[in-house]
């Protein structure tokens, strides 16, 4: 079982790959931070996002939540 306590807006290049992030109203895990991009999947979809501000989910003691 995941706990989730919130989330926090990250810049791109500090998300590690297996954060759990917020993105199109959905929890994603990211799987590459390369070449300007954030490469996410959850289960056989992938996608990949530009922006510069991520939401990431935040585990109980602040920091980034993994899966």
């Amino acid at each position: 079982m995941i706990h989730r306590y919130g989330y926090f807006e990250v810049n791109r290049g500090a998300v590690q790959p297996g954060m759990l992030v917020k993105h199109k109203h959905g929890m994603w895990t990211a799987s590459a931070n390369k070449r300007g991009k954030l490469y996410l999947h959850r289960g056989c979809e992938r996608t990949v996002t530009r922006e510069l501000l991520v939401e990431v989910y935040l585990d109980g003691r602040g920091g980034g939540l993994s899966h």
